[in-house]
């Protein structure tokens, strides 16, 4: 997959933490997909991982979100217009993590990934870049497609 690929299906944009809050990111700029208030949260808190589910990689937690009435997007499709992912650390990557987003389904539930996959850049969680790679959450191409996204994104962000 080469570089020109992967730099054309990514869309970021930068979050921080709200003051007085543990849990909600507001956004801050670049391109928004995402509805502008992110809700992180995880069971043993921000940043410490657990060793869970997918193998040999790590689950920290979650992100949920609603859109606003006012607020557009490609995920903004069903009622009430939320979107989620389980958050995992990508092996090899300190401070990078990754999911898959769900959408709202026709029944007002999440059903399952859309097939877009979501990075979480952070050292700190307080304030992170949230990169969206459309379509690259196929399953089968999932692990060399998250280890080429996190390599670009990391560069991407060394470069700034």
């Amino acid at each position: 997959m080469t570089q020109e690929f992967i730099s054309n299906t990514m869309k970021a944009a930068t979050y921080e933490l709200k003051a007085g809050t543990s849990t909600s990111f507001c956004y801050q700029s670049g391109q928004q997909l995402l509805p502008k208030t992110l809700s992180i949260s995880t069971r043993t808190g921000i940043g410490k991982v657990t060793r869970t589910g997918r193998g040999l990689l790590s689950k920290v937690g979650q992100m949920k979100a609603g859109f606003t009435r006012a607020e557009n997007s490609p995920y903004k499709v069903n009622k009430p217009y939320r979107v989620q992912t389980s958050i995992w650390q990508v092996e090899n990557y300190r401070t990078i993590y990754y999911g898959t987003i769900g959408i709202t389904g026709v029944t007002g539930k999440i059903e399952g990934d859309n097939g877009d996959l979501i990075l979480f850049a952070t050292a700190d969680w307080k304030k992170l870049v949230v990169a969206v790679f459309i379509g690259l959450a196929e399953p089968k191409y999932l692990p060399s497609n998250l280890e080429a996204a996190a390599m670009y994104l990391k560069q991407t962000l060394q470069q700034k």
